[in-house]
């Protein structure tokens, strides 16, 4: 009795080990390296344009004359390029308004300043080519609204305007060689480099994001390893693979973007943050594909009170977002940056803001997600540990069960004889 009673406890820790593994380590990941026929997404380039104090003062000069109070341009930087605080936006609350020479009346219409102040995508990327053949810049970066406002992308799967012709997916195989992408802007920008489901955001990687002057020459060199999965990684349910896919969402009713990655999940759980704090999101925000109720893009957009309730909070909100509870993506693919040109200024006006973003070479490896521990595998090893602890078998269990059965029917027999 000693000894089954030691044996039965080796076989529980045994089998909670098996039955733990299967349960939440039930993939392997290994490196493919059979990449004659690939074909590599390029990484999605996006560019969001970034202040420039010369067009404001340009521009308010002609909406509020030379002779302006100095705050305003400071209203119209807080409000056209927003960071995530707005100091200057006190000047203007219903309380104080009446005490200052600012016209906030003027400045209230957050959306009228935004369009006035940023450039659309004519006037901000031109003379674009892939793989050296020119094409029409606009048709292939697409409008993408991040928590930095509009910002126009290339290759992303999360583009705004749906009722335009389909976004080209650039790709790069033997055939096509690396892929090579090249244009001109002409304002600041901010170009970030992630992958077609991503959006940028306040936390992406900071060799993955490159401030780019206007006059600038600037070159990036980029090397891919992509993720593959196998089809019965799909049917595993999220806790247990610990990722989700681009078509698994997370809320419907808080839904920005009609894709799923780690940083649209993010800017989801920003803006419920921002609307738990201060009842509003500021007005660069990513409006709800599925609003609540009756619920309006300007219902939900901050006032001046709200964008000082957001300035006052700012250091609960960057804490709450780096809490969110958020799972990596599926098929996110990872970028490494292996060469940026020095910053320089063109020399002639045909290089004057152009940047060309390359892949160094054609990926040779990849890496794929697969399940190592099917529900086979779990029942051979428990098998294996009661044939190993008990000399229990199939077979053994199955003369146990015939033996079983003779003697019933030998002692029925004997009771009606």
């Amino acid at each position: 009795m000693v000894v089954l009673s030691s044996l039965s406890f080796v076989i529980y820790g045994s089998v909670w080990n098996l039955l733990s593994n299967y349960l939440h380590n039930p993939l392997t990941f290994y490196v493919d390296t059979a990449h004659l026929h690939w074909n590599t997404t390029f990484p999605t380039v996006t560019l969001c344009q970034v202040v420039n104090g010369e067009t404001v003062v340009k521009m308010a000069d002609e909406y509020f004359g030379v002779n302006r109070d100095p705050i305003i341009d400071s209203l119209i930087i807080d409000i056209a390029f927003y960071g995530g605080t707005c100091y200057s936006c006190e000047e203007c609350h219903s309380s104080t308004s009446h005490n200052t020479s600012v016209n906030c009346a003027a400045l209230q219409n957050f959306t009228e300043i935004v369009r006035r102040h940023r450039a659309p995508c004519e006037e901000l990327v031109i003379d674009c080519h892939w793989q050296r053949v020119s094409f029409d810049c606009c048709r292939l970066f697409r409008p993408l609204d991040t928590e930095f406002g509009r910002c126009f992308s290339v290759n992303t799967a999360n583009h705004h305007d749906l009722s335009g012709p389909p976004s080209r997916r650039l790709t790069s195989n033997r055939e096509t060689g690396p892929g090579w992408i090249g244009f001109r802007v002409l304002e600041d920008v901010q170009l970030y480099l992630h992958d077609e489901y991503s959006v940028p955001h306040a936390y992406v990687d900071r060799s993955l994001r490159e401030t780019v002057l206007w006059g600038m020459r600037k070159e990036i060199v980029v090397r891919v390893i992509e993720m593959e999965n196998k089809e019965t990684v799909h049917d595993l349910p999220i806790w247990r693979r610990n990722c989700r896919f681009p078509w698994e969402t997370v809320d419907k009713d808080y839904q920005l973007y009609r894709h799923y990655s780690f940083s649209t999940c993010s800017m989801e759980c920003f803006w419920k943050t921002q609307h738990q704090l201060c009842n509003c999101t500021h007005h660069l925000m990513p409006q709800l594909l599925n609003p609540p109720g009756i619920e309006t893009l300007e219902s939900q957009m901050c006032s001046f009170e709200g964008l000082t309730c957001l300035t006052e909070h700012s250091a609960e909100i960057a804490q709450a977002r780096k809490q969110c509870d958020c799972l990596s993506s599926c098929v996110e693919s990872e970028y490494f940056v292996v060469h940026k040109s020095e910053d320089f200024f063109a020399e002639n006006e045909e290089e004057e803001g152009l940047v060309i973003v390359r892949l160094l070479s054609l990926p040779y490896e990849r890496f794929v997600r697969n399940i190592v521990k099917t529900e086979m595998d779990l029942f051979i090893a428990f098998g294996g540990l009661i044939g190993l602890f008990y000399g229990w078998s199939l077979l053994t269990t199955i003369d146990f069960l015939i033996t079983v059965c003779h003697l019933v029917i030998r002692f029925i027999s004997s009771i009606f004889n």
